[in-house]
């Protein structure tokens, strides 16, 4: 009997590259294969009717002949989906005269302050002036319905609705972010009635004697609306926003605010006709 030593020494392990795949033994014969000769011809058959039944199909939904709109079956008279309905101009402005549209009001006095010309009085007045030594005073009485909020905006017509009327305006520097401070209203009515006492509904005062401001409003922008094929590039929904903030003007109140102007120079005519160009309040009611 032969120890495990020998054993083991007759052991000798087999690599991969020592097996021989390949029977050469000429008596043994291949496995009889279980695939039907005709169904790879079968599988072709199939293909080809596939793809003609698609061409079909393709044919049958885009058809070369005249679109019926009364026929639901062709897709291209379906009516296109605007992804902003009701936002049409011509609906825009239909909503624009609807009751529930902002309300505005135009200012009965307007009043100029010179820094130049500290001590000489300006009375009420259609002219507005601005510049970094100009400022305006404006006075609102309104009515409005309970719970109505306001906002002081600058309106400026389009280039072509400009172009057609008589209105014009000079300017200069940086239009934008024009200051709107809030001012005390007893006081500016005291100094209407002062200057009212030489001089009936045309009461004045001077810079030195102007209403003192109690805070910044807001600014607004002084610049020519858009054109209406302009609308579809150029707007992106921050025309919608109130340029001041809104406060409160429900029932009967007076608002008093002056405009200044630190880095520009504008001169137009406040004139109640249209196209408007002014600065006003329009009531969120």
């Amino acid at each position: 009997m032969n120890s495990p030593q020998d054993s083991q020494g007759d052991y000798v392990p087999l690599l991969p590259k020592d097996i021989d795949l390949e029977d050469d033994d000429p008596n043994l014969t291949p496995a009889p294969s279980n695939v039907h000769p005709l169904l790879p011809y079968l599988a072709l058959v199939a293909s080809l009717i596939s793809v003609l039944a698609a061409v079909v199909l393709n044919l049958n939904t885009v058809s070369l002949s005249t679109p019926d709109p009364s026929d639901p079956r062709y897709v291209a008279t379906l009516r296109k989906v605007t992804p902003y309905p009701n936002m049409e101009l011509d609906r825009m402005k239909e909503v624009g005269k609807l009751k529930g549209a902002p309300m505005v009001w135009f200012p009965p006095y307007i009043v100029r302050a010179n820094a130049l010309q500290p001590d000489m009085a300006y009375t009420n007045s259609n002219t507005v002036t601005l510049s970094p030594t100009d400022s305006m005073f404006y006075h609102f009485t309104m009515k409005n319905p309970p719970d109505s909020r306001c906002y002081v905006i600058a309106v400026v017509p389009s280039p072509s609705s400009l172009a057609n009327s008589t209105k014009s305006y000079s300017a200069s520097g940086n239009l934008t972010g024009i200051q709107v401070y809030n001012i005390s209203y007893p006081a500016l009515r005291a100094l209407q009635k002062q200057g009212e006492a030489s001089t009936p509904q045309n009461g004045g005062f001077t810079w030195n004697t102007r209403p003192p401001r109690q805070g910044l409003l807001g600014t607004v922008d002084f610049k020519p609306a858009m054109e209406a094929d302009e609308w579809d590039v150029e707007a992106d929904g921050n025309e919608l926003r109130a340029p001041t903030p809104l406060f409160e003007c429900g029932g009967r109140s007076s608002i008093a605010f002056e405009v200044a102007c630190q880095d520009c120079r504008l001169e137009f005519d406040q004139i109640l006709s249209m196209p408007a160009m002014a600065f006003d309040v329009a009531v969120i009611g």
